[in-house]
């Protein structure tokens, strides 16, 4: 087949066409873990026997693979092998062989799926035999990237397994919902399951959301870098009392918003430059799951001069080295560098 989109998977699921071979790796390991079982409830239910179902993590003996992939299923049309985080890299170039050769010579009755959660993958420059191993996959079934979802996309599922649960969840609540879960797909799913558990008369609130879901650090800090841009400095303390209260590490506060006044300095050379948000992230090799920051940072940056950003960032590596170095108290050195911030001329 070729490489398909998840879309497309999940059509060809529902219509019960099963491949060979599934090659599934991406941002999203919800999204992988689920289609992995969806392909295994297709093939063989959703309580498969022993008999025709093993599941190996990490590279299993090819001669093992070979002979369960080479029986016949017992009782059933399918027998199905998992292999989750399969690094091909690590194998020698005859275990290799011996891979890619099990690969193109599958029987119609067996699935292999290669399920990668815990491996990175580059899927514009994967490494060589890992190169190898995805184009093999590729020509004998299917190869699916699992791409992280919009807020907006994100935000839909939220509303219908809120509707499931018999509750209601406003559009704005749920791409609130999906902001706060740095658009992970599982913990999504954990929070309006722990919102449905806990909601009074089946309405999921703005207050019920403030209260019971945590606020990740990037979120809090985006939001934080707001309050400063926007001249709001009592807000600004107002997240850092609650990132404090959450005890959050100083360091890892610091850490998170020195990070994310250096993406608004590069966002705003980019924006002086003509450049977009893509040409940033490429320039300054942002990894593909992070080019949202670059993004947000655009949003943020266009009334704000790089002068005040440069002193910005200046402060707070003056902050981080005393936070190293001197026995100061680390709240207290982050509020004063957030004073100090708060001070400056932004335009």
């Amino acid at each position: 087949m070729a490489k398909i989109e998840e879309a497309r998977l999940k059509a060809d699921l529902k219509a019960g066409q099963l491949s060979r071979v599934y090659f599934l790796f991406g941002e999203e390991h919800f999204l992988t873990k689920t289609y992995e079982n969806k392909i295994i409830e297709t093939a063989l239910g959703k309580e498969p026997s022993d008999l025709n179902f093993v599941r190996f993590n990490e590279a299993p003996p090819s001669d093992s693979l070979s002979d369960f992939a080479d029986s016949m299923p017992f009782f059933s049309e399918y027998k199905v092998i998992v292999i989750s985080d399969l690094d091909a890299d690590k194998l020698d170039n005859a275990e290799m062989n011996a891979y890619l050769s099990i690969i193109e010579d599958l029987p119609d009755t067996t699935v292999l799926i290669i399920s990668q959660t815990g491996i990175e993958i580059d899927p514009k420059k994967p490494k060589a035999k890992m190169k190898k191993l995805m184009t093999a996959a590729e020509k004998c079934g299917v190869l699916c990237e699992m791409k992280y979802m919009s807020a907006n996309q994100l935000a839909k599922m939220a509303v219908k397994k809120a509707a499931r649960l018999n509750c209601n969840l406003s559009d704005a609540n749920a791409v609130l919902l999906a902001e706060l879960c740095g658009k992970d797909m599982n913990l999504l799913s954990t929070e309006v399951q722990k919102l449905c558990d806990y909601t009074v008369n089946g309405e999921i609130t703005r207050e019920a959301i403030d209260a019971l879901v945590p606020k990740l650090v990037d979120t809090s800090i985006y939001g934080l870098a707001a309050e400063i841009f926007a001249g709001r400095t009592a807000g600004a303390f107002h997240i850092l009392d609650d990132l404090f209260l959450q005890r959050i590490e100083p360091v890892i506060i610091l850490s998170a918003l020195s990070g994310h006044f250096v993406d608004c300095y590069r966002a705003k050379l980019a924006q002086l430059s003509r450049k977009t948000a893509n040409d940033a992230a490429a320039a300054f090799n942002y990894p593909r799951n992070r080019t949202f920051v670059i993004s947000k940072a655009f949003n943020s940056v266009s009334r704000l001069s790089v002068d005040y950003l440069k002193q910005c960032i200046d402060i707070l590596y003056r902050t981080n080295f005393l936070l190293n170095s001197s026995r100061a108290d680390r709240r207290t050195l982050i509020e004063q560098a957030l004073t100090e911030i708060s001070v400056l001329k932004r335009t």
